[in-house]
């Protein structure tokens, strides 16, 4: 499942997928893309791994397309961006967000461009001091792709997300937590593995069907009229109230025990 841009480690019922370019800020080359999502694709198949870590290599988590083999692209096809983005960004973007299984992002460093889309991508973000959110887009004359428009409306509301891409400013740690996009600033690399080991632990027990489909609903919950979302609900419920998981809760709270989730 690696490649020489992608690590990916197994420990349990987690899979780690690190954006392996250090030298280049985890830039997203050809390489690191297509390993990336052949990555995911691989972890979403495998009913064992029921939380996927995201990091990145090095000082930062990515700071986006590598402009170098941008420059070699429009070469060879012109300025056909909207062909590059369609064919290697969207599937990655598409993937992420409906991963099977809950998805957390570590940020120890700058998210940058088509790296910030990646982040927000993720159900969970797990920061520390040196975090940064940067939609840098505008700064070569582009507008946010690889779903970060969306993401950034919805994570932030719509005026603050068109202020944030028209203006390039980027969000720090604290603005990461003011936002509500990460719980706490960890100041140190032992409180920010910790951060990382409690919540992917207790993602891991849980209920894995039921996290997916919370995803799917709240996605959807967002741009729907409240008709349509108020059967959304009925049809989720109906789904997961015939999992083993529902089951295990429902036996548990009978017997006055803790579940055993088994993600099914």
């Amino acid at each position: 499942m690696s490649s020489p841009t992608i690590v990916v480690e197994r420990q349990e019922a987690r899979a780690t997928i690190t954006l392996n370019r250090p030298e280049a800020l985890n830039a997203l080359n050809t390489p690191l893309r297509e390993g990336l999502l052949s990555a995911l694709n691989q972890v979403a198949q495998d009913p064992g791994i029921r939380v996927v870590v995201l990091a990145g290599a090095g000082r930062a988590f990515s700071v986006g397309q590598d402009l170098r083999e941008l420059e070699t692209y429009y070469e060879t096809h012109g300025p056909a961006l909207g062909q590059l983005v369609e064919q290697e960004y969207l599937p990655i973007a598409q993937r992420l967000r409906t991963m099977p299984q809950p998805t957390i992002a570590v940020l120890d460093g700058p998210a940058v461009g088509g790296g910030l889309a990646l982040a927000l991508a993720t159900d969970f973000r797990v920061i520390s001091a040196r975090a940064q959110l940067n939609p840098a887009f505008i700064h070569v004359g582009l507008a946010p792709d690889t779903g970060a428009s969306y993401l950034l409306v919805h994570s932030l509301g719509l005026l603050p997300a068109i202020s944030l891409a028209m203006t390039g400013r980027v969000l720090n740690a604290d603005d990461l937590v003011r936002y509500g996009l990460a719980s706490r600033i960890n100041q140190s690399p032992e409180a920010l593995q910790q951060e990382l080991d409690e919540l992917a632990n207790k993602l891991a027990a849980g209920p894995t069907r039921a996290y997916h489909l919370i995803r799917q609903l709240m996605d959807q919950a967002a741009s729907r009229p409240w008709e349509q979302v108020l059967q959304l609900e009925r049809d989720v419920q109906d789904a997961l109230a015939h999992t083993q998981d529902h089951g295990e809760a429902v036996d548990a709270f009978l017997h006055k025990r803790q579940p055993r989730f088994h993600g099914e």
